[in-house]
């Protein structure tokens, strides 16, 4: 799934103006063959990889790191951005760290296909199974955004709240967002034509003027245009309707697995370290860094990503990540995920999945888990 480009930019906009615009559901056809759908996104499952781990002590250092991102570099990625500021990927063995900007036309997953990454950042499941289904090496290991950062967004004067109200709503939707929601319907056994469905452009306009009732997007920036345009917004998660999927799925090689494990660990841990720093520092520090590591190149909106920040913690942490660490995804999750995706007709398989690694990661470094709490609702 690609990102939310909402308000004042056109559909194809430059990548500057790509940078201050909010994620959407649009979507893209991958490099390897799966079908972009809207950004459901993202699972894994406890299957243990069948790689053992190679030696503790490994190389005097491990080269460069890389990370392949799923967007271009703006709030959503901060924690690589402290992690990378405050030494943690160098402390992991690495000499420095590749953070890879996103928002073109390769997915990250072939960026690590390649060679060229060793962990990327996939928006949703959709198009990382679809590759897998086709063929590619590759595995799910965790998730950045554990609880769906897509759903509904209406306004208060005719909102949806829950399920129930999806009844006779007008819903603005590209043709991802139109597999979504219809998935979202399947889930909860609703008929087809509880909702009528609306092809929309790009923006919050057709909501604002009363065109639809609701717009599908992500919702750590369409609430804030809603506001920004003078509206009493109100959402509703996938999540919250019974379609559970993740967001900034992480994905890792076959081949990596078993040959780098290491490696891996090491990235991974410079990740949650770098996350845990985001997380503690909060709303503004985030801004900042992402204003730093992104805002000259990509004409980044100071106060929306102060804004989009404030909402990143209600989607990552959950009372099973704050108990199991960042990025950690339970069985359960994972088959609620695969079960979403089946609903939308969409292959899955836990086999495609792989928790080991993370649970390793933890394991050997408890002090990783800070003791969050869980934002409040």
């Amino acid at each position: 799934m690609s990102h939310l480009r909402t308000v004042l930019f056109p559909a194809h906009p430059s990548a500057r103006a790509q940078a201050a615009a909010p994620r959407s559901t649009r979507t893209r056809r991958g490099a390897a063959g799966a079908a972009g759908v809207l950004a459901l996104a993202l699972a894994v499952s406890g299957c243990a990889s069948s790689a053992a781990s190679s030696s503790s002590s490994g190389p005097a250092s491990f080269g460069t790191a890389s990370v392949a991102l799923s967007w271009i570099k703006n709030y959503e990625f901060a924690g690589y951005y402290f992690a990378e500021d405050d030494g943690d990927y160098t402390d992991a063995g690495f000499d420095k760290v590749d953070l890879i900007a996103g928002g073109g036309n390769t997915n990250s997953w072939d960026l690590v296909l390649s060679g060229q990454a060793q962990v990327g950042l996939a928006s949703d499941l959709t198009g990382i199974t679809g590759a897998i289904n086709d063929g590619a090496g590759l595995k799910i290991i965790g998730a950045q955004f554990v609880k769906n950062p897509v759903g509904f967004v209406s306004l208060a004067g005719n909102p949806i709240r829950t399920v129930a109200d999806l009844k006779g709503k007008r819903i603005g939707v590209d043709a991802g967002g139109k597999l979504a929601v219809e998935a979202v319907l399947k889930a909860n056994d609703l008929p087809a034509d509880t909702v009528e469905f609306v092809s929309v452009p790009n923006g919050v306009d057709p909501l604002m003027n009363g065109e639809v009732d609701a717009l599908i997007g992500f919702l750590t920036n369409y609430p804030i245009a809603v506001k920004n345009a003078g509206g009493d917004v109100v959402t509703m998660s996938f999540a919250d309707a019974n379609y559970a999927q993740f967001g900034d799925a992480v994905v890792v090689s076959d081949k990596e697995l078993a040959e780098n494990r290491d490696e891996l660990k090491a990235i991974m841990k410079a990740n949650i370290e770098g996350w845990n720093t985001a997380l503690t520092k909060g709303t503004d520090a985030i801004a900042d860094i992402a204003m730093k590591h992104g805002g000259a190149d990509n004409g980044l909106d100071k106060q929306l990503q102060v804004d989009s920040a404030s909402v990143l913690p209600s989607f990552m942490l959950t009372p099973d990540t704050v108990k199991n660490g960042i990025f950690t995804l339970t069985p359960d999750l994972v088959d609620q995920a695969v079960a979403s995706l089946a609903a939308a007709g969409i292959t899955a398989d836990p086999s495609m999945f792989d928790t080991s690694l993370l649970q390793e990661v933890y394991a050997e470094n408890p002090d990783l888990i800070p003791g969050f709490t869980v934002p409040a609702s």
